[in-house]
């Protein structure tokens, strides 16, 4: 049996241009396979005038200049009828490209005040249930049930996640398939919108965390969008030797 991990850089060609508790209701690319990654130099992505916070508005931490959300959405591939897990949805950002895409979201948050606005935004919106669930979560519960989801969507640095195993074991059990995650989180490097720099993990820790984990499968893109890496993680099955 083989049990090998792979951590996959995408070629610079491309990279240049992606419990059991039940929870409540309100209240999904193709990659290239290659050795493991030795080197650890992280890559910053190249200077771009119209990200310098110079020029930008108050609103640099909500604009879409910098997030890309179609960027990343493409390389979940066509999302139209699939389930995806929004963890830590925050303002609803990516929740909204989503159901844009054609996806069912469930949006999981652990912050009320996130959840609150997402929950308006829905009613506004009309949005049915068919389309969108809103779920509150708590510290080490991503409150999915048992293969929920096609595919799940974190935002969140991974170092700020307590207890991470027991945490993406419930992930991957809400998870279908080959438990396909994708993990959008900040380059260790300066940049104008983020999270703390204690708080930034190189994409390689990232991987390995991933890694650790249960994901047998990993790809890195670090060139794809302004300040952040995505990772790419699954468990395919098996194949015997």
């Amino acid at each position: 049996m083989r049990n090998s991990k792979f951590i996959a850089i995408l070629p610079f060609i491309l990279l240049c241009g992606c419990s059991n508790d039940t929870p409540g209701t309100d209240a999904a690319t193709s990659h290239i396979v290659g050795p493991p990654v030795t080197a650890r130099a992280a890559e910053v992505p190249p200077a771009n005038p119209e990200l310098d916070p110079a020029n930008e508005t108050s609103t640099l931490p909500n604009n879409a200049s910098w997030r890309m959300g179609d960027s990343v959405l493409a390389l979940m591939g066509d999302l139209h009828g699939r389930t995806v897990a929004d963890l830590f949805a925050g303002d609803g950002y990516y929740t909204w490209k989503l159901l844009d895409a054609g996806a069912r979201v469930l949006a999981i948050d652990d912050d009320t005040a996130h959840v609150a606005t997402l929950l308006a935004a829905k009613k506004a919106k009309g949005i049915s249930d068919d389309r969108l669930l809103i779920r509150l979560s708590s510290a080490g519960r991503p409150v999915l049930l048992p293969a929920e989801a096609d595919m799940a969507l974190i935002t969140r640095e991974l170092s700020t996640i307590p207890d991470r195993d027991t945490w993406f074991k419930q992930v991957q059990r809400g998870l279908r398939g080959q438990k396909p995650t994708y993990v959008v989180n900040f380059l260790p490097q300066p940049s104008p919108i983020g999270p703390p720099a204690g708080q930034r993990m190189d994409y390689n820790s990232a991987a390995d965390v991933l890694t650790a984990v249960g994901y047998t499968d990993i790809s890195i893109l670090y060139r794809k969008i302004p300040y952040r890496y995505i990772l790419f993680a699954s468990i395919p099955p098996v194949q015997p030797d």
